[in-house]
């Protein structure tokens, strides 16, 4: 028995979902008919031919959208060597951001893309200003990857920003500057209340200009806000685990396992729970709203870079690499 794939899952409800849809947005619209024609027809193709046997093959062009799933896996590996060469000789750590849920609501509306970029503005420099602080890492100049997940295991909607940071940096003087423990970059609760007030105080800017958005409950402002950190050593584990999601979609064919005429099967991690593998069975119209909740709006960049961690940055880099070492020499 030929295995599911998730375009198979999408084409097949897809007709049911858009009848009983309001119309979608231009984002979702192209994505839909990417992910429905990629390697077809459609797309056109090439013929592969060779001048000694003369065999011949031909091949179906990819869309190359970013809510594909057949597509994504050679700019994945890409990703993962540009940025295991941009490693300095410091401490690795992981910072991840998470929304609360009372904020969700305001990424599906006319303002979507620009809740995105304040959600990025706000960790970037919620982290930027705690890394400059005197009394932690002190790098007035400092430098972090910022990748975007809008998923969980179940396909909800889940925005988080993952972020990898190097623990080191430019002082004030131009000096490198390095943590002091491998263990520990800034104090959490700091860090995640200068991000509550960051995106507090932007979101209050955005409405301001007369964007309209749905209200906020008062309470989420008193709550404890999803701020993570994690010591990664070298960096290079933090890089080969985003490294996996740069360039894919909420969820891979792997984990499909079952189609019947009006629902589909798919695997999932509890996390909660140990990672224990469990499965969950959906209504198809229901897979595909969840699916294409995670398409970005167009333009949108689901990667930054900050600092000399910036692809442009490379002479401070280098800077920093000479002062703390370079983390590809053994």
């Amino acid at each position: 028995m030929a295995a599911v794939t998730v375009s198979e899952v999408l084409r097949r409800f897809l007709p049911d979902f858009l009848q009983g849809r309001p119309a979608l947005g231009q984002a979702r619209r192209r994505a839909i008919f990417a992910i429905t024609h990629c390697r077809t027809t459609v797309m056109g193709g090439h013929l592969h031919a060779c001048g000694g046997c003369g065999t011949r093959e031909f091949a179906y062009h990819s869309c190359n959208h970013r809510s594909c799933p057949l597509c994504g896996r050679g700019a994945t590996f890409e990703w993962v060597e540009r940025e295991m060469a941009k490693r300095v000789g410091a401490p690795y750590f992981m910072v991840t951001f998470t929304l609360p849920e009372e904020l969700r609501s305001q990424f599906f509306t006319p303002a979507a893309k620009h809740v995105y970029q304040l959600f990025f503005a706000a960790a970037s420099e919620a982290l930027a200003e705690t890394l400059a602080s005197p009394r932690w890492l002190g790098a007035t100049d400092s430098g972090f990857t910022v990748v975007l997940h809008t998923w969980n295991q179940r396909l909800h909607f889940h925005p988080h920003l993952h972020c990898i940071v190097p623990g080191a940096g430019l002082d004030s003087s131009g000096r490198a500057v390095l943590v002091k423990n491998e263990n520990f970059l800034v104090p959490q609760p700091v860090l995640r209340t200068a991000f509550r007030g960051k995106f507090r105080e932007k979101l209050a800017a955005l409405t301001t200009s007369g964007t309209p958005l749905p209200g906020v409950p008062g309470a989420v402002w008193e709550k404890d806000w999803g701020v993570h950190l994690q010591p990664f050593g070298s960096g290079e584990r933090a890089i080969q685990y985003l490294g996996a999601y740069v360039s894919r979609t909420a969820i891979g064919d792997s984990r499909i396992a079952g189609l019947t005429e009006d629902s589909v099967t798919f695997r999932w991690k509890d996390r909660a729970n140990g990672g224990t593998p469990r499965t969950a069975t959906l209504p198809g119209v229901e897979f595909v709203r969840r699916y294409l909740q995670h398409v970005l709006p167009r333009g949108m960049k689901a990667i930054r870079y900050y600092g000399f961690c910036h692809p442009a940055a490379k002479a401070k880099r280098e800077h920093i690499a000479s002062a703390t070492g370079c983390a590809r020499c053994p």
